[in-house]
C-alpha cells in the first residue's frame, strides 16, 4: 500500500500557529473531510519531514498526538495509519469547523471587517457556484 499524506500541506513559519500544529491540523482535516480513509499509512516520518522541510521531531510529535487522539495509530517496522471512530468524526469536524471560523472571523475584524461584511462576502462566494459551506446544516 502507498503511504499517503494530503498534498496541501503547507507550513507557514511565520504563522502565530506552531510548526507541529499547522501540520497536525492538515492531516486531522483530510482525515475529517475524507482524503484520507480508514487504514492508509501516512507518509513515514522522515519523507514527510524532508517533503516539509522540517525537523523529523516535529513530524514525531505530530504523528504521537494524532496517536493519542485516536486518529491514528501506529505498527512498528510498518508506519502510521488512519484511524477513524464513526463518532468522533462529527464532533472533531464540528470542533475544527469552530476553530477555523473563530481564527477567520478574528483576522476579518483586525483587518477591520464587520460579522456583516463577512456574512456578505461568504453569500457572494457561495452564489458564484463555491463549495457549500454548510455540512449538513
Amino acid at each position: 500500500m502507498k503511504p499517503k499524506t494530503p498534498m496541501e500541506i503547507q507550513v507557514d513559519a511565520k504563522s502565530a500557529l506552531p510548526v507541529y500544529e499547522q501540520v497536525k491540523r492538515a492531516i486531522k482535516l483530510a482525515i475529517l473531510s475524507g482524503d484520507l480513509a480508514e487504514g492508509d499509512r501516512l507518509m513515514s516520518i522522515r519523507e514527510l519531514a524532508l517533503k516539509l522541510r522540517i525537523n523529523p521531531n516535529t513530524i514525531i510529535k505530530v504523528y504521537y498526538q494524532l496517536e493519542v487522539e485516536g486518529f491514528v495509530y501506529s505498527r512498528p517496522g510498518a508506519g502510521y495509519f488512519v484511524r477513524l471512530d464513526p463518532g468522533r468524526i462529527q464532533q472533531e469536524s464540528r470542533k475544527l469547523f469552530e476553530q477555523l471560523t473563530e481564527e477567520y472571523v478574528f483576522q476579518a475584524a483586525h483587518l477591520g471587517y464587520s460579522l456583516k461584511k463577512v456574512a456578505e462576502e461568504i453569500g457572494r462566494k457561495q452564489s458564484r457556484g463555491s463549495q457549500p459551506i454548510a455540512k449538513g446544516g
